[in-house]
């Protein structure tokens, strides 16, 4: 079976552009705290309240051959109900050894865990350095760092100047975990702490450095999942996973940097998605673009419990009454254009209305900030062109579709970001082969039908 990111939709191009551009996507919080000094994290006892005692792996276990278990470094541990299937219950699969001693811990079922086992990043072990993935943090050439931000926490910056879609990061999560059949918090945290403890010092230690929520001490493993995880699909379950550099990066509703996520190759890709100057902080966005500032508001309060003061949400060129009515005229547009494209009857009618309607959609998404969405306008603009026959419209705004979708989505495996890919190329290779060419008349006679 083939891993997916989740929110990713298959959807025709021609008519789903607006539902694409709205998903409602899981993004983490990049606050931090000074790391710690390295240190174990005691398991609770299952089913009890947390003891603090120590939880001693079965005895003979480092008697048992590795190879029967590879590719974990350790033997794993599963949830037990007497009720259970064995393929049924939630086991810890841990290899300490990954990506060059980094580490990787898994809480999933088995059938998944084998379907982990079999992406390149565990069949190949330069699947991921001979592609940039797991680049040292330490190192003195890349493009970001870290620095402390007064009411932020720690932030990510850039090292020099980054053009749009230069790479910035790439890494693989440390912890991915399913935790939605555990019925008491107590095994749950005793699960994850388990996983978290058999990863690499380094490993451990930045994942507790992380932000956390509620700052309860007898819950810190899930508190700071909560507040760092990505969720993707896996499998036919949903699982949070935890990336430490990615989490670095905080919020802003009109973020100069995009992310993507990776199933095949387990990676957080991160890309600038317009200039960033040199020590310019990198943002990227928690929140769905198209939403207005209140419920932009509570989405990150509701999740994140912070309240957001980005420069879309706040008073500056201007005003946030302004920048509510230039989402909702986005929005209305991408309406219109998606009637349009599908032959409403009740569309507007003209070829050339709807290439103006697009290029005014282009022009608000850039006044927004919303340049890791552009996709989606010049998507619009591409097939607005097309229709009335206007390939060199078309052809320019074909190519720029492709080029946003690869800062968007993966396009190393089958999905949404691969399909788009392929269609906009496609247009902007031959535009008079696309359904939509000259497609407007047709569309006129199917409304007035």
């Amino acid at each position: 079976m083939k891993l997916s990111a989740v929110s990713l939709g298959v959807l025709s191009l021609c008519v789903s552009l607006v539902a694409s551009s709205q998903q409602d996507e899981f993004h983490p919080s990049s606050e931090t705290f000074a790391e710690p000094e390295h240190h174990h994290l005691e398991l609770p006892a299952s089913n009890e309240a947390p003891k603090h005692d120590h939880v001693q792996l079965p005895s003979g276990q480092a008697q048992e051959d590795p190879t029967s278990y590879f590719p974990w470094t350790h033997k794993p541990i599963c949830t037990k109900d007497a009720d259970d299937d064995p393929e049924d219950q939630f086991c810890v699969y841990t290899n300490a050894s990954f990506s060059n001693g980094r580490g990787i811990s898994i809480f999933t079922r088995p059938a998944i865990a084998r379907e982990f086992a079999s992406l390149p990043p565990f069949q190949d072990p330069t699947a991921l350095s001979s592609n940039g993935i797991n680049l040292d943090s330490n190192a003195k050439d890349l493009p970001w760092y870290t620095a402390f931000v007064p009411g932020k926490g720690m932030g990510m910056f850039a090292s020099r100047p980054l053009h749009r879609g230069d790479l910035i990061t790439a890494y693989t999560p440390c912890l991915v975990t399913h935790i939605g059949d555990l019925r008491f918090t107590d095994d749950r945290e005793r699960m994850l702490r388990l996983a978290i403890n058999q990863l690499p010092p380094a490993t451990t230690d930045a994942y507790l450095a992380l932000a956390k929520v509620y700052d309860e001490p007898e819950v810190v493993a899930q508190d700071i999942l909560k507040a760092n995880g990505f969720e993707m699909k896996l499998g036919d379950l949903m699982h949070p996973a935890v990336f430490p550099e990615a989490s670095r990066y905080n919020h802003a509703c009109a973020p100069n940097a995009q992310y993507f996520l990776s199933a095949s190759m387990l990676t957080h890709y991160v890309h600038a998605v317009r200039p960033i100057a040199k020590d310019e902080e990198i943002t990227i966005s928690y929140a769905p673009p198209l939403r207005l500032r209140a419920d932009r508001q509570n989405h990150m309060q509701s999740i994140f419990q912070f309240t957001c003061t980005c420069e879309r949400c706040s008073s500056g060129s201007h005003t946030a009454r302004e920048s509510d009515k230039a989402t909702q005229d986005i929005v209305n547009l991408q309406w219109e254009l998606d009637r349009s494209q599908r032959g409403d009857r009740d569309a507007p009618g003209p070829g050339g209305v709807s290439v103006k309607k697009a290029e005014q959609l282009v022009a608000l998404y850039k006044a927004e900030g919303l340049d890791g969405f552009l996709d989606t306008a010049y998507g619009y603009a591409a097939l607005a062109y097309n229709t009335v026959g206007g390939t060199r419209g078309a052809m320019k705004y074909a190519r720029l579709a492709a080029e946003a979708t690869r800062l968007r989505y993966p396009v190393d495996e089958e999905g949404v970001g691969l399909q788009k890919v392929r269609e906009w190329e496609g247009m902007a290779r031959d535009p008079m082969g696309h359904p939509s060419w000259r497609n407007s008349n047709r569309n006129r006679q199917k409304r007035s039908t």
